[in-house]
C-alpha cells in the first residue's frame, strides 16, 4: 500500500523559539458530560494478576490448548503472576467508555449527514491532513452572552477591529470564554453559539476550519429544543451542523486556553485528528504556534 498522501504539501519548520500553546479541554469524566460513559483504570500492582490469568485462559483459543494452558497454570509450571515483575508491579492500563464527541474533537461532515454539497460527505479518516495546519485567526467575542448566538455581524467587526480578511487555509478560532466553566454545569447549558450566518460569512471566505472554546458548535441542545417547540420551525435545531450538508467544512469544539494566545493572527494551528475509521468526529488535541516576539 502507498503511503503516499494526495492531499500531502511542504509544512513550514517551527520557528526558533516559538511557543506551542495547548488549545485542548481534557477527556474525563463528569457527572454533567453523556459523552464519557466509563472509566475502568488497571493499577500496576494489579497487573500481574491480570495478565497471568489473561495468558492462562484464552479463549479464543483451541480447547485442547485452552485445557492444557490451565493445567499448566493450576500446577504452576506456567504462570505469570506479580511475583515475575520487580516490586511486584506490572503495567497500567486505562479503558474508556466515550463517544468520539468527548473532550476536544473534531467533527467532519458526515456527522452533519450522508451527503456534503451533493456528493458522499468525508468521514474524520478521509479529512485531507492539510486542512488541519493553517495559519490561526483568534477572534475574541467573550461579550456574547449565555444562550446568545454570534452573528454574521459579529464576527464582521471582529475582523475589522483586528484588520484581518479570512482566506482559504485560515484556522479561525471563536473565544467565548466559556471554557473557564469547566467543569460544572453551566459549561454545557450556558454557552453562546455560532448562527448559520457567522458560519456563512467565514466559508464564504474559503475557511475549512473553524474551532469554539463552547461545548457545542450551536446553541446548548436544551436551547434549541424549546425554540423549536415554541414555534415548531426545525430550522431551529442544530443549525450550524445541517448547514455542514450544503458547506463542507469542520469543527472544532470543547477548546480551551484560547485566552493564553498573545496575539489574534501571526500564528499556526496544528489540529489533526485521531485517525477513527468510518467516523463522524474524532478526538484532537489543537496547538497553537505562536512565533517568539520580535524587539
Amino acid at each position: 500500500m502507498s503511503m503516499t498522501d494526495p492531499h500531502a504539501r511542504a509544512v513550514p519548520a517551527l520557528p526558533a523559539g516559538a511557543a506551542l500553546i495547548d488549545l485542548s479541554m481534557p477527556i474525563e469524566p463528569n457527572p454533567f458530560d453523556p459523552a464519557v460513559l466509563r472509566r475502568q483504570l488497571w493499577r500496576h500492582e494489579d497487573g500481574g494478576r491480570r495478565i497471568g490469568r489473561k495468558a492462562a485462559f484464552n479463549r479464543r483459543l483451541p480447547l485442547w490448548t485452552r485445557l492444557s494452558r490451565a493445567a499448566a497454570y493450576v500446577t504452576r509450571r506456567r504462570r505469570i503472576d506479580a511475583g515475575c515483575f520487580p516490586d511486584h508491579s506490572f503495567l497500567g492500563n486505562e479503558l474508556f467508555t466515550l463517544s468520539v464527541h468527548a473532550g476536544s474533537h473534531m467533527d467532519a461532515p458526515f456527522h452533519y449527514g450522508p451527503l456534503c454539497e451533493g456528493r458522499d460527505a468525508l468521514r474524520i479518516d478521509q479529512i485531507p491532513l492539510d486542512w488541519c495546519v493553517g495559519n490561526g485567526v483568534l477572534l475574541r467575542l467573550t461579550h456574547k452572552k449565555a444562550c446568545e448566538e454570534i452573528s454574521a455581524e459579529d464576527v464582521a467587526a471582529e475582523l475589522d477591529r483586528i484588520g484581518h480578511v479570512p482566506r482559504q487555509g485560515d484556522i479561525v478560532l471563536i473565544q467565548t470564554g466559556s471554557d473557564e466553566l469547566w467543569p460544572g454545569p453551566r459549561y454545557f447549558g450556558a454557552h453562546p453559539g455560532m448562527s448559520v450566518g457567522a458560519v456563512r460569512h467565514l466559508t464564504d471566505h474559503g475557511v475549512k476550519v473553524i474551532g469554539i472554546d463552547t461545548a457545542g458548535f450551536d446553541l446548548p441542545a436544551p436551547v434549541m429544543i424549546e425554540r423549536f417547540y415554541a414555534t415548531g420551525d426545525p430550522s431551529c435545531l442544530w443549525p450550524c451542523h445541517l448547514f455542514g450538508r450544503t458547506r463542507e467544512y469542520l469543527q472544532i469544539e470543547r477548546m480551551g486556553g484560547l485566552a493564553r494566545l498573545p496575539r489574534q493572527t501571526g500564528f499556526t494551528v496544528l489540529c489533526p485528528p485521531i485517525r477513527v475509521t468510518d467516523a463522524g468526529a474524532a478526538w484532537v488535541r489543537p496547538v497553537a504556534v505562536v512565533p517568539e516576539e520580535t524587539p
